[in-house]
């Protein structure tokens, strides 16, 4: 039923193709890493009246993108830590263990996200027992980012008024610890202001219009 009710939902905002190219890659998606992480959430009550313009729903970012933007890593990346920003229900974290990932932490603004994220979590430990999965519910205008993180994952979480506060950490992150650090950016809407700042765009990929990536690197 999660399938047929997300596959209306795409259909409605995306149209037929779209729905059924992403429906499938999310069967396969979930039944590949064992996690449940389908469907959408408004998050009523997650955030005040005046900041809830500033953040996007809940959604999760479908298989083709997130595996096409983790195959752009390279050995060396996954030795450092790597960070989910909105990291919803847990899909990019458990994806992250798979993919080789040792360290790996999720940030999200919403509570019944971040337990949402722990349960998934939880229910992959058996599976990858030596890898550290850490979930904080923090607001990513004031959260330190950890000196190791050099993988950092966006899809499109905030608008440009959050996301010129959360470039403001990444820069003093990279301040306290000058290292090379990638973001793999989904649905890239506030790019260019990550160019502004420094960042070059490395690679990038279109597919049916709306399955966009971007991967922008500081060196």
């Amino acid at each position: 039923m999660r399938y047929l009710l997300y596959f209306l939902y795409l259909e409605w905002n995306w149209g037929f193709r779209l729905a059924n190219f992403i429906i499938r890659q999310e069967i396969s998606g979930e039944k590949k890493y064992g996690i449940h992480t389908i469907g959408i959430d408004n998050l009523p009550g997650a955030v005040s009246v005046e900041d809830r313009k500033h953040f996007s729903m809940y959604e999760p970012l479908n298989y083709y993108t997130s595996s096409r933007l983790f195959n752009y890593l390279q050995p060396a990346d996954f030795t450092t830590t790597f960070l989910d920003v909105g990291c919803g229900k847990g899909r990019l974290l458990a994806m992250g263990a798979a993919y080789g990932f040792s360290d790996i932490i999720g940030i999200d603004f919403s509570k019944k996200l971040c337990d949402d994220a722990v349960n998934v979590c939880n229910g992959i430990k058996t599976k990858y027992p030596d890898v550290s999965i850490t979930i904080e519910c923090a607001d990513a205008r004031h959260y330190r980012i950890p000196e190791t993180v050099g993988v950092l994952f966006l899809f499109n979480p905030f608008d440009e008024v959050v996301m010129h506060e959360f470039i403001k950490k990444v820069s003093e992150s990279l301040d306290r610890k000058n290292r090379p650090l990638k973001i793999l950016y989904a649905n890239p809407q506030c790019k260019q202001q990550w160019l502004d700042a420094g960042f070059k765009e490395t690679a990038s990929f279109v597919k049916m219009r709306y399955l966009q990536g971007s991967v922008l690197e500081r060196k």
